[in-house]
């Protein structure tokens, strides 16, 4: 084994990579953040069902209108090529067609080990340190997790990742096709996530500056610019007007509507990425990478780092995984300075010794917090009740009893040709309905949202809707079970039961 690790250390990084992300394809299903199943997975699941494009002639999108959304239809349409394949080999129910959607995910997420490895091998010449950065890349706790989701965050991560390389690469060499490489990646980078733009804009700039030459910059542009054009002429298809979405992003910031969230501090993300780099590691590798060598010598990486982190912290809106589409840029920059830092300085000091110990608990915590991640069924309770309800033939109206606590709902899990459903907030809404209305009519199965009383909330439809019997529960996934534990008051067990009309009680009465 350790013969074959030495003899190919880059396949040995794509081969653990691949296996942690398969496991992540078959176990962690459901979705980590209402961004990466409702505006992206539903979108497009919804279009199969019916068509992309709604009554107004715009782009079919939940509730909103297709002329309003802030994101490029691209990787919409990226999906919905996925799940209308799935539909030609006859699968059409969204639980098995995620299979799919993942592993193509997780290959994708692919490119951001390799090229991670490619970086810091050219950089240092040495691949002790490229198989060290491609391992980081491939086993780190959150990414096979993360890999298979549907967050635009991180597609735009695996293609920001070779960008910067080929713009690295073709700076360094003087090869056009390379820099124009990296201007369509980049461009695809940010069409699927606008924000990643403030990574991708310095960029040029940078090529400029190392090159000192304009050309190289101009080259990078013209795969940019070509990339702009394609997601400008997507959005005059899908939105009504050449460039719609990137204009409604910058409407969007100088527009806030409803209540915007609370500023947090600006060196939120700081302490953010210290802590998922598992400090006191995680010193070593960020304070290591502010050497003037380093930051002369990979400007263009550096620059794409420091231009999208410093204005994202500035920024009052914070949410964690905005920093997912440079968490590999940093590990990569990261690993070159400590690179230059263990070549330069003492065996014998005192932060030598530390660093040792810091790098056996890092690699230790990881270890540990690893299979929690990578086979987490995220939010199952919002999940598993509708891909038990697709499988039933006699579903045709499901009543959802959200009583105890208002959650979205993914309700796209409930098949193809999904039955009619009624979200229950309050009891008294069923007061003031028409005993005669579909609702009491059609009601077969109910999805009950209770981490303690589920029982009791089954009498109460009982009383609306006659005799229930459970069917069907949702347990808690392993994450849910240890963050209850640790904070029970506001981490919900997210338990889910499901109901059926109890027709030999009926008949019986």
């Amino acid at each position: 084994m350790l013969t074959f690790i030495k003899k190919h250390p880059l396949l040995f990084c794509i081969i653990v990579a691949l296996v942690l992300r398969l496991c992540s394809v078959v176990f962690s299903k459901g979705f980590m953040a209402n961004d990466d199943h409702f505006e992206t997975v539903q979108v497009s699941y919804t279009a199969v069902q019916t068509s992309l494009f709604a009554d107004d002639g715009f782009i079919r999108w939940n509730v909103m209108k297709g002329c309003d959304v802030g994101r490029s239809p691209l990787y919409t349409l990226f999906n919905y090529a996925i799940m209308i394949v799935m539909t030609w080999l006859g699968v059409f129910s969204l639980d098995p067609m995620m299979y799919v959607v993942r592993l193509i995910h997780a290959l994708l997420s692919l490119l951001m080990v390799y090229y991670a490895y490619k970086y810091v091998e050219r950089a240092t010449e040495n691949k002790n340190y490229a198989m060290i950065t491609g391992l980081i890349l491939a086993a780190h706790f959150l990414l096979p997790y993360l890999s298979v989701r549907n967050l635009i965050e991180v597609v735009s991560a695996d293609l920001l990742v070779p960008c910067v390389y080929f713009a690295y690469v073709g700076a360094k060499e003087n090869k056009s096709r390379l820099l124009i490489l990296a201007g369509v990646l980049g461009a695809l980078s940010w069409l699927v996530r606008f924000n990643t733009g403030l990574a991708v804009i310095p960029i040029p700039f940078a090529i400029w500056f190392m090159t000192k030459k304009i050309r190289p910059a101009l080259y990078f542009c013209l795969g940019y610019l070509l990339i702009a054009l394609f997601g400008g002429s997507l959005d005059a298809v899908y939105l009504g007007t050449f460039g719609r979405s990137t204009y409604n992003v910058f409407m969007s910031f100088l527009y806030v509507s409803g209540n915007p969230p609370l500023p947090q501090p600006f060196y939120t993300f700081a302490g953010l990425i210290l802590g998922i780099f598992i400090p006191p590691f995680s010193f070593y590798l960020i304070f290591s990478i502010f050497r003037k060598k380093i930051i002369r010598e990979h400007i263009i990486l550096f620059s794409s780092v420091a231009v999208f982190f410093v204005i994202h912290s500035i920024i009052s809106h914070k949410e964690e995984r905005f920093m997912i589409p440079i968490f590999p840029l940093i590990a990569i920059l990261g690993m070159i300075g400590l690179y230059v830092w263990i070549k330069n300085s003492d065996p014998q000091s005192r932060l030598r010794k530390i660093f040792k110990y810091s790098v056996i608990f890092a690699v230790a915590v990881n270890i540990i917090v690893l299979p929690l991640f990578t086979f987490n069924y995220a939010h199952k309770g919002m999940v598993e009740p509708f891909v038990y309800i697709a499988k039933q033939d006699d579903a045709d109206m499901i009543i959802i009893d959200r009583t105890e606590r208002r959650r979205f709902i993914a309700i796209t899990y409930a098949g193809y040709n999904r039955p009619d459903y009624f979200n229950v907030d309050k009891y008294e809404t069923l007061d003031t309905l028409d005993k005669n209305s579909p609702v009491f009519t059609g009601a077969d199965y109910f999805v009950v949202y209770s981490d303690k009383h589920a029982a009791e909330r089954a009498d109460t439809l009982s009383r609306y809707f006659g005799p229930v019997k459970p069917v069907f529960h949702s347990t808690p996934s392993i994450m849910d079970a240890i963050l209850h534990f640790m904070n029970p008051k506001y981490n919900h067990l997210n338990e889910a039961w499901v109901y059926k009309k109890d027709a030999a009680a009926v008949d019986g009465g």
